[in-house]
């Protein structure tokens, strides 16, 4: 893990168990969309790769 997703992960572990349950429901749908969105473009990549075979 880079120097930087450390930081990442100090810093949310230090500040989740202080958000309130609206923040936590927001931050994980903003988690959820990132995951998503970063799961359609790794499927259009692999679609293109097996189009360009």
């Amino acid at each position: 893990m880079s120097e930087k997703e450390e930081k990442i992960m100090q810093t949310f572990a230090v500040l989740i168990p202080k958000l309130s349950a609206n923040d936590k429901s927001y931050l994980l749908g903003l988690g959820e969309g990132m995951a998503l969105k970063l799961e359609k473009q790794e499927n259009k990549v692999e679609q293109m790769k097996s189009v360009a075979l």
